[in-house]
């Protein structure tokens, strides 16, 4: 509806496909932590046999799970974020050319894969929301054959995965930082999101939420973004580069190669101070260097997004526009977990999962599907999750730790993403998420550990 409503589509034009796929078998399990490893190797067994995905949340348990896998047997990698390029196309061609592959992923895998013969999904991990698991099984039988999505839910996974969600919301002061250096910032500026986000410690997807709010509610108008810098390599001589050209060109040229710097192999080029130095505006610079990318006389490489900004108006009460912000922040984090349980009221529901899942969307199924857990009578009850305490030696174990990063870790909720595995911008460029009590107590819930820091810091 929003879509029609945007782009001015008239009822009648909108085609909706459904969501509903009567080829696909939606299967659930309850299980506890000890047995999920087996049930897993049981649910590959029962088949169909084929190429498949097993979706988790981490990417340790991608590297974990992909090993095991292999160690029974099965012809199994891992895909995550955190492999480079190289290494994730290379298990993105492997399973597109494979007939028996699994993958075990992260969120990560799957956009792009086009393989219509991927007989089985398995949630190893439940998903974050139904509109992701929807994603997440619609990747399988693509070519109409019978196929099952297997999900293993284990209620311990829930703390977790609201762990990472209390985590995206920043601290009031990280937004107080951001809005003001937003409103010092002059008429019109450029900057890295990156570097903003980094030196606000606020997550980059959070970060672009803030703008946007701030950009629909006028303060912030964004323009078309840039790189900023570029490196290139000739493949050729520059002296064969320039004899391609005669007058005002060649010498633009010309000056324009006396402007790079070389760095090793690649010549390294400061577009904002060659545009000064040659008189000209950049766009001319980034239109000579593509063509001469595409003539294959050179090699170009971009990096170092900027965002372009205009300021709107400015905010007649800084306090109040973040304290808006927080809130719309905390109202999102509430939305996350609320989007959480839906899929954990589906699971523990005994109507069909097909009927229950199309309607969440919209989509009114005539009939049961007849082949899902709940038609076929297996279903189960939701044990609770299990109970635990922070370690008694916790307190003295953090308190080096403590002392050397007092900046980052000197508030209870920051404290507590660092304990409950949620990474920040901050912990990454310190190395913090590197130490060993990182994720220490990522099992227990996020309130806990809140109450846990609370204690301990105003104890000491």
């Amino acid at each position: 509806d929003d879509v029609c409503r945007l782009f001015e589509i008239e009822p009648d034009r909108a085609v909706r496909t459904g969501f509903y796929r009567d080829n696909l078998h939606l299967h659930t399990r309850v299980v506890s932590a000890e047995e999920r490893d087996s049930a897993l190797l049981a649910a590959l067994r029962e088949g169909p046999d084929g190429p498949g995905i097993v979706y988790v949340t981490r990417q340790k348990t991608a590297e974990e799970i992909a090993g095991r896998l292999v160690d029974a047997g099965w012809s199994a990698r891992a895909y995550h974020a955190g492999m480079s390029a190289e290494e994730r196309s290379a298990v993105q061609e492997w399973f597109l050319g494979a007939t028996d592959a699994l993958v075990v992923a992260t969120i990560a895998f799957g956009m792009g894969v086009d393989k219509a013969d991927i007989r089985r999904v398995i949630h190893y991990n439940p998903p974050k929301s139904l509109e992701n698991y929807a994603q997440e099984i619609g990747r399988a039988g693509r070519d109409g054959q019978r196929s099952v999505c297997q999900l293993l839910f284990c209620p311990d996974d829930l703390n977790p995965l609201e762990n990472f969600i209390y985590g995206d919301t920043p601290e009031r002061s990280a937004l107080a930082g951001l809005i003001k250096q937003l409103f010092e910032m002059g008429e019109q500026f450029d900057i890295a999101l990156g570097t903003l986000s980094d030196r606000h410690d606020i997550r980059p997807l959070v970060l672009r939420t803030l703008l946007t709010y701030l950009q629909l509610d006028g303060y912030l108008h964004e323009g078309t973004p840039y790189y900023a810098d570029y490196r290139f390599q000739p493949l050729t001589s520059s002296a064969r580069i320039l004899d391609r050209f005669t007058g005002e060109r060649r010498e633009f040229l010309a000056r324009l190669f006396r402007q790079a710097h070389r760095a090793r192999t690649w010549f390294c080029i400061d577009l904002a101070a060659s545009a000064r130095a040659l008189r000209c505006d950049r766009e001319r610079i980034v239109r000579a260097l593509d063509w001469l990318a595409e003539q294959q006389l050179l090699e170009l490489k971009v990096a170092g997004m900027h965002n372009r900004y205009k300021r709107l108006r400015r905010p007649d009460d800084e306090t109040a526009l973040v304290d808006n912000l927080h809130q719309r922040l905390q109202r999102r984090e509430a939305a996350e977990l609320n989007r959480l349980q839906q899929v954990v009221a589906m699971l523990v529901s005994r109507d069909c999962r097909s009927r229950a899942l199309a309607a969440h969307f919209g989509e009114a199924l005539d009939a049961d599907c007849g082949h899902c857990s709940a038609c076929l009578g297996d279903v189960c009850e939701l044990p609770g999750r299990s109970r635990m305490e922070p370690p008694a030696t916790l307190s003295a174990d953090l308190a080096p730790l403590l002392q050397a990063h007092a900046d980052a870790l000197g508030s209870p909720r920051q404290l507590t993403r660092f304990l409950c595995g949620c990474s920040s911008p901050v912990f990454t460029r310190r190395k913090i998420s590197r130490e060993p009590n990182f994720g220490r107590l990522v099992e227990l819930p996020f309130a806990e550990v809140l109450a846990w820091a609370e204690g301990s810091m105003g104890a000491s």
